[in-house]
């Protein structure tokens, strides 16, 4: 199976990430990698693709579908989605200016 690429940890975890990068954050995607049984090498290289300024987008626009007029509701809900507080705060400030 391994010989005719079925099975790629390496390659799997880098598709999850680059799928649920839109809506979640590292550290979310990396406890769903780890649940499945990838090793803690192979995610933290799939993670590598995501770049801050990735995230920060990604969070923006995941605070920007749902607003609230408390900050702590939305940077709340972004913790629970796996963002770390740097990419939280970058994104709510971008949010507010605009």
């Amino acid at each position: 199976m391994k010989r005719l690429g079925y099975l790629d940890d390496a390659a799997f975890a880098q598709a999850l990430v680059t799928h649920r990068s839109r809506t979640r954050g590292p550290a979310l995607m990396a406890a769903e990698l780890a649940t499945r049984g990838i090793d803690r090498d192979v995610i933290r290289e799939a993670l590598r693709a995501v770049d801050h300024p990735a995230q920060v987008e990604a969070a923006r626009r995941l605070a920007a579908r749902r607003p609230h007029p408390d900050r702590r509701v939305i940077a709340s809900r972004l913790l629970r989605r796996g963002f770390p507080s740097d990419v939280i705060r970058e994104a709510l400030e971008l949010e507010l200016d605009a």
